[in-house]
């Protein structure tokens, strides 16, 4: 599992734990994925300046090895677009669940640590990879490649794919439809119908656009798919999914029971958890919007509405709150540490290659 951007990154092996905002990527579960060679990810979504370098002085605390630290930039969207049937929906749901129905207003969005102070915040503690979804990373580009960092960046269609590159970035993830979690789309609006490019057709396309390594997301699970996206051009993979059973992995008993429950067709993209297309576990919270045909409200404020909601259901059995997954999830079958997965990923690989005729 050694290409030439693990060897740029330090790493042994080009395996990146995706970035997953909500608590689940835990300082414990980035640091065990860098110790065991690959490239553990901080996410740095809706969480204060204070808990980010919390987060980067932990993760430092437990590994010497390289890390990333990932940013979300997706603008909030304008009011105009929300769904105000939305509201109702929300507080029929916190009646059956026995909520109350005027919750306490969560934290506002300007206690989260915003993107250019947590870019500094990396820059300074000098974390190696600075990772970037949902927009150009443009702006920070110049600042980010004279710290000495590599800038990563996600892609949904060739097209964005070029933009990055022409943006400064120094990788680019193809993040095929099969992903969980939400869609990074460069653009602030959401496109209809979202780009839903397969990895095996998306991959070798934004390897051919641009000159820069290229990482596979989507579906990817064990070495057969490792061994299938570098077969297509990729210099690496990100798994999240896989990861989110960690040991480590600060996903709850709930979440954790219906991954390994799942199979590949319990999947769906919506935008109902967060008002941006997210690929996840279909559950009541999502099939109480589309029965009703209830928009969400527009990003960040579904999320922020909803947060007593979530919050309640993932303590319980996780009907009413994002489950996201991707589209591998039928292979996810068993809570493991961290370091077992990614020896299993590299066994698994050089057992497929072995395989190979010629």
């Amino acid at each position: 599992m050694r290409t030439a951007l693990s060897d740029r990154l330090g790493i042994d092996h080009a395996i990146v734990q995706a970035p997953m905002a909500g608590g689940w990527t835990t300082p414990a579960l980035v640091a065990a994925v860098s110790e065991a060679g690959g490239l553990g990810t901080l996410a740095a979504g809706r969480v204060t300046a204070e808990q980010l370098g919390e987060h980067i002085a932990e993760t430092r605390r437990l590994t010497h090895r390289p890390f990333g630290v990932n940013f979300v930039l997706a603008p909030p969207m304008p009011e105009a677009g929300d769904d105000p049937r939305a509201h109702d929906l929300l507080r029929e749901i916190r009646e059956r669940l026995g909520l109350p129905t005027q919750p306490a207003p969560p934290a506002p969005a300007t206690d989260f640590v915003a993107v250019d102070d947590g870019i500094a915040m990396a820059i300074e503690a000098r974390v190696p990879v600075i990772s970037i979804a949902m927009g150009s990373p443009a702006r920070w580009s110049e600042r980010i490649r004279a710290a000495g960092a590599v800038l990563v960046a996600a892609a949904t269609t060739v097209a964005d794919a070029e933009e990055l590159e022409r943006a400064g970035a120094d990788v680019i993830v193809a993040q095929g439809a099969e992903a969980g979690g939400h869609r990074s789309l460069l653009a602030a609006e959401v496109p209809e119908p979202v780009p839903l490019v397969g990895t095996m057709a998306l991959l070798p396309a934004i390897v051919d656009a641009v000159r820069v390594p290229v990482l596979a997301a989507g579906g990817i699970m064990d070495g057969r798919g490792i061994v299938a996206a570098l077969a297509l051009g990729a210099q690496g993979v990100q798994l999240g999914t896989r990861f989110l059973v960690a040991a480590e992995s600060g996903a709850p008993p709930s979440y954790r029971r219906r991954l390994i429950a799942a199979v590949e067709t319990e999947t769906a993209v919506t935008t109902a958890y967060s008002g941006r297309p997210a690929r996840g576990l279909r559950n009541a919270f999502l099939d109480a919007f589309e029965s009703t045909a209830v928009g969400p409200l527009g990003w960040p404020r579904m999320g922020a509405a909803a947060l007593d909601i979530y919050r309640v259901s993932l303590a319980a059995d996780g009907e009413w709150t994002p489950l996201f997954a991707g589209q591998g999830v039928r292979l996810a079958r068993r809570e493991q540490p961290a370091s077992e997965i990614l020896r299993e990923l590299v066994a698994e690989a050089a057992a497929v290659r072995a395989r190979l005729p010629g």
